[in-house]
Order: structure tokens, then sequence, then C-alpha cells
């Protein structure tokens, strides 16, 4: 078996495009994934999901219920959306979120783990 090693992002390799996330979540929550994120990325924190911002690439649920996802889906329809939810959530919140219409569910509360899965939903989403 090859187990092939993939580079490292840096700011010299980053795509020079803005990516904004939309973050909805509590102020205490993922404080520091701005730290874990290329440099051209942009993160507006949010407490719930508001009208009339800039469209986000991303949106990014902390621990959001499937209506939160729908309400998302149908908010951002260009956005890739990612739900948050505890290590120790039960199977069926994961199934929830995801028949909900999410494109991700992490479940983590490390922010290097949540920006990996952001990169890897735009590297996605260049693909499409």
């Amino acid at each position: 078996m090859t187990i092939v090693t993939l580079p490292q992002h840096s700011p010299a390799a980053a795509t020079l495009d803005r990516i904004d996330v939309l973050l909805i979540a509590p102020a205490h929550r993922l404080s520091d994934l701005d730290r874990h994120l290329p440099a051209t990325w942009m993160v507006t924190r949010r407490a719930e999901m508001p009208a009339g911002c800039r469209e986000p690439d991303i949106v990014l649920l902390d621990d959001p219920g499937p209506r939160s996802v729908t309400a998302a889906c149908l908010r951002h329809p260009a956005a890739s959306i990612v739900a948050v939810l505890s290590p120790y959530s039960d199977h069926q919140a994961v199934v929830d979120v995801l028949e909900a219409g999410a494109d991700a569910c992490v479940r983590s509360s490390s922010a290097p783990v949540i920006a990996a899965h952001l990169e890897a939903c735009r590297r996605r989403q260049a693909g499409a």
C-alpha cells in the first residue's frame, strides 16, 4: 500500500480568491478557527443567521438541528453547508443533519479538524 502525503497549504500556494465562511455559533465556540484557515479566507461570526449579508461560500453551523440546516440551504443555495456536532452526538443526529441538506457533518470540537473539513469542502466546490 502506498500512502501519499498532500502538500500543506502555505500563503504562497494559497489561492488569491477570497473565501467567505459564515459561522453561526455562540461567541465562545470556535474562536480560533480563522488561525487554521488560509489567509485569504474571511470568517464572519453571527449568533444567528443574518439577512442581507454577503453571500458566503461556506456556512458553518454549530450544533444545528435539521430545521436550521434546511433554513441555511434555502437562504444560501450556492454555499456548502457544514454542520458541527459534538464528538459524542448520536449517529441519528448526524443522519438527520445530512438528510436535511448539510454537505458535510463534523463530529469534533477541534478547530484544526473543522478547518480541514472546510478546506475539503472548498476543494469539492472548485472541482464541481
